[in-house]
């Protein structure tokens, strides 16, 4: 076991004790944890510079709230994972094509979700596979809601022209539409032949939870007909959402 890798080992044994025995002093704490006082006291000043455990009156050291933020952030994930994926069913359900949630994550796009209507094609789009943002219709629409900041920071990181021939200002022009529209659609810069429709999923106060969006065959879904009734479907999810994501 390499130093990081123990040095972790030490600091989440000493939180499970925490956790399992409540607060407790230096001496119990390493005795628990099977590790010299020392080298406990050294952990435990650590957890506490950064205000992942307290002391008491009594000097003894216990977590601190810090968890109950933690845990309740992984339980909104959680909520929202839940929320959002029975929606991608009844827009899968409803259009009989691909549906999926998106989000972004160190300036990439980020697949976390799907469903697959009857009709939906088979591609090497996968949960968890990481792509630049400007690649999808979803990617689009996260990238138009983010930050200006933000936004700045992802499209400095990325090489002019893109593949696809746009330059910073078609992309920033687009963007500009998108925010302005509510709604991306998708070119072929991802899989050839294959067109998306995004919209941004945002709460009252601006923040973004990613995008749903529906991917299928782009002479299917650039039919005009199909392409409205689509966004339209896409806009009225969001909206639902966005009143959950506001007042859940």
């Amino acid at each position: 076991m390499d130093d990081t890798v123990e040095a972790g080992d030490k600091l989440l044994r000493l939180v499970e004790t925490l956790k399992e025995h409540g607060p407790s002093g230096v001496t119990e704490l390493a005795d628990r944890a099977d590790m010299p006082k020392s080298t406990a006291h050294a952990y435990l000043s650590t957890l506490k510079e950064h205000g992942y455990v307290v002391q008491t009156d009594s000097r003894a050291y216990r977590l601190s709230l810090r968890f109950v933020d933690i845990g309740s952030k992984v339980r909104e994930t959680r909520e929202l994972y839940d929320e959002i994926r029975a929606k991608l069913d009844e827009i899968s359900e409803e259009t009989n094509e691909k549906a999926w949630w998106t989000v972004e994550e160190n300036g990439k796009a980020v697949f976390m979700a799907k469903s697959a209507g009857k009709r939906a094609i088979q591609t090497n789009a996968r949960i968890g596979l990481h792509l630049e943002l400007y690649r999808l219709a979803a990617g689009m629409a996260i990238l138009a809601n983010l930050p200006a900041e933000r936004r700045v920071d992802i499209l400095d990181g990325y090489e002019y022209p893109l593949p696809d021939g746009r330059t910073r200002a078609d992309l920033e022009s687009e963007l500009e539409t998108v925010r302005e529209t509510g709604v991306a659609y998708g070119t072929d810069s991802f899989l050839e032949g294959v067109t998306g429709i995004g919209v941004p999923l945002l709460d009252n106060a601006g923040t973004v939870h990613g995008a749903i969006s529906v991917s299928g065959p782009s002479n299917r879904l650039e039919d005009d007909r199909n392409e409205q009734e689509l966004t339209d479907l896409l806009r009225g999810i969001s909206g639902e959402l966005q009143v959950n994501f506001s007042y859940r």
